[in-house]
């Protein structure tokens, strides 16, 4: 849609450039052009009305790069720097009649290329001042805020938290309200992972568009495609942590090290992983429960088994209770970045209904 615009603007501005130089043409205080060729008129009026639509289309693609909070906070300090250069220049009222009166073209044109000078100076002081300090603007507009519930953090999503799919349930059960912003870039990775020619990655990335497509079709959910993007910058984590700096947004993600670098640059984060890891039921040393024994252990005689959240319990002694569901006691815990593993025994009272073939079982009189 933003070509269709750009060429009509193109279009636009070439008619109103030939319009205006044929009236020009025709103006009587223009006698000078009367003599150039009509069609010569046309042709430098419509060339410079493309030239005009082009300035305004390059001006419009280097905004691109700036939110609307960060545009709005320069406009309103060129405004504040535009006022004050104006009450600096007006000073020039204060001085006494005969001084005026006695004041000679030279100086007044001078006095015009020093009001000129301030407006330049100040404009740019303010907008430079409105930028450093936009986050204090709140408090020059208290009124704007007043009876009004806190806006939520809008929340950047990233490739890893759209694929990972629990997004979609958190918004359902009203854990999360927070509008979801996606950044056309990142829509582009997750269109690259689905075109993978990996059979895994390919799956990956058709679910992480259909988790997409859901989390757009929800009612519930507001959902904002944003084509603010960094040309200068080539990693996607790279763009979401300036894009969220420039916007004052959170990332949810499930990247433990795009987590890390972000909390580094004090920017806020929401790790999905973070979240379910907080939920698990806390770790009692000497709990028992029954647990189905998948499959062996990296170590002699170890059985490994998985709790419904995928949580691996690895048990010692348990390699003769493989396929079986057995009674096992915790021991201990390791927590890691990506979650918990346990580490537990068979309880004592348990003994195997039928040992593996070729494996000698414990010695009975032992226990």
């Amino acid at each position: 849609m933003f070509p269709l615009f750009r060429i009509l603007m193109l279009g636009g501005c070439s008619i109103a450039g030939a319009i205006l130089a044929i009236m020009l043409k025709f103006d009587p205080f223009a006698a000078r052009f009367r003599e150039t060729p009509e069609f010569s008129v046309i042709l430098i009026g419509a060339l410079i009305g493309l030239a005009v639509g082009g300035l305004a289309i390059a001006l419009e693609l280097l905004l691109r790069r700036l939110s609307l909070t960060n545009m709005a906070v320069v406009a309103a300090g060129l405004i504040i720097g535009a006022a004050v250069a104006s009450g600096v220049s007006y000073m020039q009222v204060l001085l006494p009649d005969y001084v005026k009166e006695n004041l000679d073209e030279r100086y007044r044109a001078y006095v015009k290329i020093v009001t000129i000078a301030l407006y330049a100076v100040f404009t740019y002081l303010g907008a430079i001042v409105a930028v450093r300090g936009r986050k204090e603007f709140s408090i020059f507009l208290p009124r704007f805020g007043a009876g009004r519930t806190p806006s939520l953090t809008p929340l950047l999503i990233d490739t890893s938290a759209i694929i990972d799919g629990r997004v979609l349930e958190l918004y359902k059960v009203g854990f999360l309200r927070n509008k979801i912003i996606l950044p056309e870039f990142v829509l582009r990775e997750l269109q690259l992972v689905s075109d993978s020619q990996v059979p895994l990655t390919r799956t990956k990335g058709r679910r992480g568009l259909e988790i997409l497509k859901r989390l757009q079709d929800s009612p519930e959910i507001q959902v904002e495609v944003t084509s603010v993007d960094f040309p200068d910058l080539r990693d996607v984590d790279d763009k979401l942590m300036k894009l969220a700096k420039e916007i004052s947004a959170s990332i949810l993600t499930t990247d433990f090290n795009l987590e890390q670098v972000a909390k580094i640059q004090q920017i806020g984060v929401l790790n999905v992983f973070a979240l379910v890891n907080a939920l698990k039921a806390p770790f009692i040393p000497g709990e028992r429960f029954t647990l189905q024994i998948v499959k062996e252990g990296s170590e002699t005689n170890q059985g490994v088994g998985f709790l419904d959240d995928g949580t691996m319990i690895v048990i010692s002694n348990a390699r003769p209770y493989i396929g079986q569901r057995v009674e096992i006691e915790l021991v201990s815990m390791i927590q890691g970045a990506s979650g918990r593993m346990f580490f537990a025994e068979v309880a004592r009272e348990k003994e195997p209904q039928a040992a593996d073939r070729g494996y000698r079982g414990p010695d009975r009189r032992r226990a």
